[in-house]
């Protein structure tokens, strides 16, 4: 969004800076990028996948962010409408502003455009939400949505991030990653979760790959099911379709003979993704 001539803009610490700064040594980004840009896509991205509004003092805590440079980072995001500031708790959310960039995305990606016809005839044909799924930052964001037309269903929300590691969605899309990625990614999960060992996140990602499905039921909601199957990595997106609904109508056996319904679907959209008009 900044397009200036001459050398890239730097930020000189202050002495305030300085120990924010010896602290944050992950967040340094490498020498062909600009810091200060870094952050503030950082910083917008933070306020974007937040449940609650954040404040000043704990984005710039949590981030590793001087408080100088996330101010004058929230400001600038402000004045583009890009986020929004509450007057009374100084707290921020994301800003309509953003509406604008997601629909632009969808409405020119490949992907979307590939994956719409083939997921509403699943939606329809299936009576349950249909999903298209990508790899987003480490993490498993939908990129399209068709909702169920049944009064009680699942949906997923396009543009939320959710873990990698719950669903039969994160699976599949984990098992189509290079294996170096993989390991790193479910490296950083165990180390932040202490809770799941990475030999049994492996074998459950390998079963995925092996059987070219994968399904979920009650890991991300109670109650809720899913089915899901790899469509295709291209470049650096790896996507994935799925169904989910409630345990009700998606038994064991439902789920099987859904397979390869979304098996064809999904190579139809690999196609179409590949060769997009």
């Amino acid at each position: 969004m900044v397009n200036e001539q001459g050398p890239e803009p730097t930020e000189t610490p202050s002495p305030s800076d300085a120990s924010a700064a010896g602290t944050a040594g992950k967040r340094t980004p490498p020498a062909s990028t600009v810091q200060i840009v870094d952050h503030a896509l950082l910083v917008l991205k933070t306020i974007a996948e937040a449940d609650r509004p954040r404040g000043l003092r704990e984005l710039s805590r949590d981030l590793e962010i001087s408080k100088s440079s996330t101010q004058r980072i929230l400001a600038s995001l402000e004045r583009v409408g890009l986020a929004v500031v509450d007057e009374n708790s100084r707290k921020y959310v994301i800003g309509p502003a953003a509406l604008t960039l997601a629909w632009r995305h969808a409405a020119n990606s490949d992907l979307v455009s590939a994956a719409s016809e083939a997921t509403a005839r699943i939606a329809a044909s299936t009576g349950e939400t249909a999903c298209v799924s990508a790899v987003v930052d480490g993490r498993r964001v939908t990129v399209y949505e068709v909702e169920s037309s049944q009064p009680l269903r699942l949906i997923t929300g396009v543009g939320r991030p959710y873990s990698l590691f719950s669903g039969a969605t994160g699976r599949v899309l984990l098992s189509m990653l290079p294996e170096a990625h993989l390991e790193h990614l479910v490296g950083e999960h165990v180390s932040a979760t202490g809770a799941t060992d990475a030999a049994e996140i492996a074998d459950r990602v390998a079963t995925a790959r092996d059987r070219g499905y994968a399904f979920s039921r009650g890991e991300w909601i109670m109650g809720g099911c899913g089915v899901a199957v790899p469509i295709a990595t291209q470049g650096t997106v790896t996507a994935a379709l799925s169904i989910y609904g409630p345990e009700a109508r998606l038994a064991d056996q439902r789920m099987a003979d859904l397979v390869p319904l979304l098996q064809s679907a999904a190579a139809q959209i690999a196609i179409r993704w590949r060769q997009p008009s």
